[in-house]
């Protein structure tokens, strides 16, 4: 027990000295170039990375390689296709270690090194990439070509080599995509009669450069340029929602006049069937009807709201909503209006107009106003004859 007690101990004072020390940026020069030197690359092709870590000043030549018996190790990963590596620790005055592997993930080990008593340490250490580019399921995307780091060292410590790779199908199917949604602007602008050449001028040049430096295979540039026509499209799709929805609120806002206006006329009318037997049931119609109306004299309200907002859209949505049950209200006021018109009329003529007798009725009628007549003139007779005799 004691002799193993005595092992721990020595454990534990010997691990601190086999521990590496921990390195970060400001021990590291990194130098890298990436052949051919294009500012994008496309799927396919085959590149090859040159990435040289060097100590940033003579003192940290010795940590960059590991301590005695224990060696720091380096890692190297790509997200690159069919990656060839060629691996170099060059040792201060000591000549080169190198190792040639293959794969997305490979390592190699920088070990301790002295000439004599005279720790040397790490010159260089390199990393020769060849490989082919895969293909980038987007128009852009940037794809780790090395990603560096070592064994007790800071996450950042080692820069990383990014390079751009393009997919020209992407970019042409992007272009065509743009031109059939402004194309579509367009239609949807000359439907409503509210179409202005002058408003897709810029667009259009927009979208036409952005063809001409793909063809230039200037993918920044044309990225650059489909990115500016998408935003100027967006701004298109608001103003042709604007127009359409501030026409379509000028027309449903007269249609909404117009129905006020029969409102009043059938209000008009009833006044004048107050006697009419079915006047309360035409009062209770015409107060619905004056409802339905003012709750789309309320929608309307919500729309100007919603335009103050520029959400044009669901302004466009909402005011179809209201044109339809505006239309529905118009024509249950067109036909309210026709019966009360048709029942005043009714009642007008029943106020003026005599009963039609027949020739018999009338026969009778004037035989009794003779006899009536005859009678009072024969009393008058006789009142007379009576008033002579007595003088």
């Amino acid at each position: 027990m004691r002799f193993i007690a005595i092992l721990v101990a020595l454990a534990v004072l010997i691990a601190p000295a086999l521990a590496l020390e921990t390195l970060s940026s400001k021990h590291f020069t990194v130098e890298y170039a990436v052949t051919p030197a294009e500012e994008c690359f496309t799927g396919g092709e085959k590149i090859s990375v040159e990435y040289k870590i060097l100590p940033k000043s003579s003192a940290y030549r010795i940590l960059l390689g590991g301590e005695e018996n224990n060696p720091r190790s380096y890692y190297f990963k790509t997200e690159l296709n069919d990656a060839f590596w060629r691996l170099v620790v060059d040792y201060y005055q000591g000549g080169e270690w190198d190792e040639e592997k293959s794969g997305k993930d490979v390592s190699i080990e920088a070990k301790y090194f002295k000439l004599g008593t005279e720790e040397k340490g790490i010159a260089e250490i390199s990393a020769n990439l060849t490989a082919v580019v895969p293909v980038c399921g987007v128009r852009l995307c940037n794809l780790t070509a090395v990603e560096a780091g070592c064994e007790e060292c800071e996450k950042d410590a080692l820069p990383q080599v990014k390079i751009c790779v393009a997919n020209e199908n992407v970019f042409k199917n992007d272009i065509k995509s743009l031109r059939a949604r402004m194309s579509e602007l367009e239609q949807k602008l000359k439907a409503e009669n509210l179409y202005s050449e002058e408003d897709f001028k810029s667009v259009k040049s927009i979208i036409d450069s952005a063809e001409s430096y793909l063809i230039a295979k200037k993918f920044l540039n044309a990225n650059a340029k489909l990115l500016e026509a998408n935003d100027s499209l967006n701004q298109l799709a608001d103003l042709t929602n604007k127009k359409i929805a501030e026409t379509l609120y000028s027309d449903v806002n007269s249609k909404l006049s117009e129905i006020q206006k029969m409102l009043l006329n059938s209000s008009v009318l009833l006044e004048k069937l107050k006697a009419h037997s079915n006047y309360t049931q035409f009062l209770i119609e015409q107060k619905t009807l004056e409802n339905e109306f003012s709750s789309l004299r309320d929608s309307m309200k919500g729309v100007v709201s919603l335009m103050d907002k520029k959400e044009f859209t669901n302004a466009i949505e909402s005011l179809k909503k209201i044109e339809a049950n505006a239309t529905s209200l118009n024509a249950k006021l067109a036909n309210f209006t026709s019966l009360l018109n048709s029942e005043a009329e009714k009642l007008q003529t029943s106020w003026i107009q005599l009963p039609s007798l027949s020739l018999p009725y009338i026969a009778i009628i004037v035989a009794v106003v003779v006899a009536i007549v005859v009678s009072i003139l024969g009393l008058k007779f006789r009142r007379r004859r009576k008033w002579d005799e007595l003088r």
